[in-house]
């Protein structure tokens, strides 16, 4: 078996109408829709390489040795550390794919390597460009990443892989599927720019006339947040505001769609806005009531608030975390860079673009083995 390496990347995506809560906890099934925005440079790099060895992975704790040329100049460039627990959840999503091999590949005509299948060793590095479990999606990117480095290394045909990859979106949507299972939103950084998410599916709408956007993050904290996602799903359930919450995000989603047919990036501001306010007062009104906002976070609401709904305003969002972000149409991203850099002089602004979702950036047999 000849050893190789292959790199993949995926962005992390930025969802206007959130899910909370979830239908099937094991097949991370949301109790909502919700719409998000697929961004480009933030994003986790996973880098795996492939020996014979034992059929066993393997997490490295360090950052990848190949870096996209792309992402090669300034930003955070940082391999995450990861709990005991946090490992374990890696490579146990590493073996339900590779359970899953055969089944897929034989859906989509792919010849798998069964030498590979039976014993491979793959070795995982991986690298963030934006802090870790601070409220930016890295578990939706990072299980994105790591799905398709996973799946790509079993392959017998690279060639006929990225062909596949490339004209048939099936194929690239049960990828979203399998990734799914890891981390619920990871299923939203395989498509883009945007991409709506009802039950076991996630997909690029069609028909939408939005022009191109830019994005930017306030980052107001970097540590890690004390209340993981999966522990908010549960709380937001025991708020006396939860009555009633399916119905509301269902018809804001499919007013924002609405808007977004007529670029009317003043209704979609006015709706996000409206989405943030009410998902973060489920975390405030939980039976155990917490929150993820810091004195900054309201100092940037506060701030943006006065553009809400207006022409050359921006969408407001927040993730379950204390970071700020917001969207823009891409023609007035000089005038937004210069407005946060002079409000927000303590904090660090990320700057992103959106995106077309995950990809492959190297396939590689030099020098190994």
């Amino acid at each position: 078996m000849r050893p190789k390496r292959i790199v993949t990347r995926a962005p992390s995506n930025i969802a206007l109408m959130k899910y909370m809560g979830k239908l099937d906890s094991q097949k991370n099934i949301p109790d909502n829709p919700s719409l998000s925005m697929t961004l480009s440079r933030l994003c986790t790099v996973v880098e795996v390489e492939v020996t014979r060895g034992e059929a066993e992975s393997r997490w490295v704790a360090e950052a990848p040795r190949f870096r996209p040329l792309d992402l090669s100049r300034g930003g955070i460039w940082a391999s995450p550390e990861l709990s005991t627990s946090g490992r374990s959840k890696v490579l146990t999503h590493v073996d339900r794919v590779r359970a899953l091999i055969p089944s897929l590949y034989d859906r989509f005509g792919l010849e798998w390597d069964q030498e590979v299948w039976r014993f491979g060793q793959l070795q995982f590095r991986t690298a963030n460009t934006f802090p870790a479990a601070s409220g930016i999606a890295s578990s939706a990117s990072s299980f994105a990443a790591l799905t398709l480095a996973t799946c790509a290394a079993f392959t017998r045909d690279a060639e006929v892989w990225n062909r596949i990859w490339a004209d048939r979106s099936d194929f690239r949507r049960a990828l979203a599927q399998i990734s799914r299972l890891g981390s619920g939103s990871s299923c939203r950084s395989f498509e883009g720019p945007w991409v709506y998410w009802e039950g076991e599916n996630a997909f690029a709408p069609v028909e939408l006339a939005l022009p191109e956007m830019a994005h930017f993050v306030v980052l107001i904290r970097t540590q890690p947040k004390d209340v993981s996602s999966s522990e908010a799903h549960l709380r937001v359930k025991t708020s006396p505001l939860w009555a009633g919450r399916v119905d509301r995000v269902i018809h804001r989603t499919t007013e924002v769609l609405q808007a977004m047919k007529t670029a009317d990036l003043q209704a979609v501001s006015r709706l996000a806005w409206a989405e943030l306010w009410e998902m973060h007062s489920l975390f405030h009104t939980a039976a155990q009531p917490f929150t993820y906002w810091e004195p900054g976070t309201l100092q940037a609401l506060q701030f943006l608030s006065q553009w809400v709904g207006q022409d050359a305003g921006p969408i407001v969002t927040l993730d379950a975390g204390p970071n700020v972000h917001l969207i823009v149409d891409q023609k007035y991203r000089d005038l937004w860079l210069s407005r946060l850099k002079a409000e927000f002089t303590g904090f660090q602004i990320l700057e992103d673009v959106q995106g077309a979702g995950a990809q492959i950036d190297e396939w590689s047999t030099d020098g190994l083995g």
